[in-house]
């Protein structure tokens, strides 16, 4: 498989939408994004997970090595510009574009491709992106255009992973990595250059005049203002404050697609929102209390309630790619959930269901999460304490350990797979509730070594159906993805992956 850059960027530019906008696009001009979260960093291993706020930074300043077509599910060029495999799809080989530099004007080259997956792949630095990408064994630099790949093993998802804008996809400066203050002041290859970042307030980037692609970026300056409160993010966007709003909250999605002086910007993907269960100790380590708050949680409610319809109720986070029909969804029964409580007293000699403690975000949706699975847990004779956190110590307590349920995301992906086989096998940095089932580590082998794009999907049903079973992770809503702007904004993308991009936008003040 060989794509040459100016081969697809030919084909691109012959699509009247693309070049329409790209020959109307007006230069100059300052841009404003609303995004409900600080960054916890941009540093590969410091950082450990940038989430949906982050990563709308993050594609500002740093790129990966490929693109991603959402219309056609296929890779594109971008830091480089063909690549190809051996026979048994063991070893791909990159070409990188020529003349790209790193803000800080040292080269991109092929070293600091291999130092930055190699690093993540040492297990000596525990980065959280290491389970993802374990089927790489190594990355060699082979001169300084050109990078291997060596794969332990076939692995259909290599391509989608190159092209992913979380932590592992963007490739940092090799020298701002080793004087440690990528996390910081992060270095990338970018249309955008990093220029402050004032905790809790805002994060600045200016255009990159030296960007290898300098023709296709219009705006002179991005700030991203952190605002958690929704409410005051969709009013600063109707007041002018801010262009750009990311939100997943039903209630402003409702209003805002309403008001014909917003544009809506809506796209359908994979992921979830889920609960974890931590099975990893007492007292969920039963299976039958997992199964019985499992079916305690009624995700209809919250779709409706929470979301207000705007995302859907699901039964896996693989998306609308594949339909798994029967999946051994546990659905909201209280009455099974009374049945399943009765098994555990008769298992364990207990009377009384201990009190589990649920964190959650101090957000309104985090909240709401809450008092809904309070109110149902109840019903079924679980008594549930809450206990809001804010969002890094929600994630510190989840990684470790040191939790019994907790609100989570399945990141969006182009290929499921690998977050699949992080969540499921033993040993994983991912494996979060504790999976623990031979038949189940089994499947995600034979998926994660499967050559068909069929086969792994298949597989990848297999898996959730055993996970579904176990009550371990419960789905609270799919992938559907929402962000406004007004009609002076031009040039955003849907958000794939829940992601904004405003890398390509512009401002037009006649609309």
């Amino acid at each position: 498989m060989t794509l040459a850059a100016s081969t697809a960027m030919a084909l691109l530019a012959a699509t009247p939408s693309f070049a329409e906008s790209h020959a109307m696009a007006k230069k100059g001009g300052e841009l404003t994004v609303a995004i409900e979260t600080d960054v916890r960093g941009f540093g590969t291993i410091k950082g450990g997970v940038l989430g949906q706020t982050g990563e709308i930074v993050m594609r500002t300043i740093q790129e990966p090595l490929l693109d991603w077509d959402p219309e056609t599910n296929e890779p594109q060029p971008l830091l480089a510009t063909e690549w190809s495999h051996n026979d048994d799809q063991t070893v791909w080989t990159f070409k990188l574009r020529e003349g790209v530099k790193f803000h800080d004007g040292s080269d991109f080259d092929a070293e600091d491709v291999a130092h930055h997956y190699n690093r993540i792949l040492d297990p000596e630095n525990k980065s959280r992106s290491r389970t993802f990408i374990a089927s790489i064994e190594k990355v060699e630099a082979v001169d300084p255009l050109t990078v291997e790949f060596h794969l332990k093993h076939p692995w259909q998802a290599l391509l989608p992973y190159l092209a992913t804008t979380s932590m592992s996809g963007p490739i940092p400066a090799k020298e701002a990595v080793e004087a440690d203050t990528q996390n910081r002041s992060p270095v990338g290859t970018g249309p955008f250059k990093f220029v402050e970042w004032a905790s809790g307030d805002r994060i600045i980037v200016e255009r990159n005049p030296d960007y290898w692609n300098a023709d296709e970026i219009n705006l002179d300056k991005i700030t991203f203002r952190i605002l958690p409160d929704t409410q005051t993010r969709f009013a600063s966007l109707r007041s002018g404050e801010v262009d750009v709003m990311w939100t997943d909250r039903g209630p402003s999605i409702v209003e805002a697609k309403q008001d014909d002086k917003l544009v809506t910007l809506v796209s359908e993907g994979a992921g979830a929102a889920v609960n974890l269960l931590n099975g990893k100790k007492e007292p969920l380590n039963h299976p039958a209390l997992r199964k019985a708050l499992a079916h305690a949680w009624n995700q209809d409610a919250l779709v409706k309630i929470s979301w207000q319809n705007t995302r859907p109720a699901v039964e896996h986070p693989l998306g609308p790619v594949k339909d798994c029909g029967d999946v051994n969804y546990r659905g909201f029964d209280i009455a099974k959930a009374k049945e399943y409580i009765e098994e555990w007293k008769a298992d364990t000699g207990n009377t009384e269901v201990p009190t589990i403690v649920m964190i959650h975000t101090t957000t309104p949706r985090g909240r709401e999460l809450g008092e809904i699975y309070q109110q149902t847990a109840k019903a079924a004779g679980i008594p549930l304490e809450l206990q809001p956190v804010d969002q890094s110590t929600l994630v510190k307590r989840v990684f470790t350990n040191d939790f019994d349920i907790s609100g989570w995301r399945i990141a969006d992906g182009a290929d499921m797979g690998p977050q699949l086989y992080a969540y499921a096998m033993p040993g994983s940095s991912y494996n979060l509730t504790g999976f623990d089932d031979p038949k189940l580590a089994e499947v995600a082998e034979q998926m994660r070594v499967a050559t068909t794009r069929e086969e792994r999907l298949d597989l990848q049903c297999e898996m959730v159906s055993i996970m579904n079973d176990d009550g371990g992770i419960l789905y609270r809503g799919g992938g559907r993805y929402h962000a406004f702007t007004t009609p002076r904004v031009k040039g955003v993308p849907a958000p794939y992956r829940g992601a904004v991009d405003v890398t390509r936008a512009w401002i037009d003040e006649q609309s």
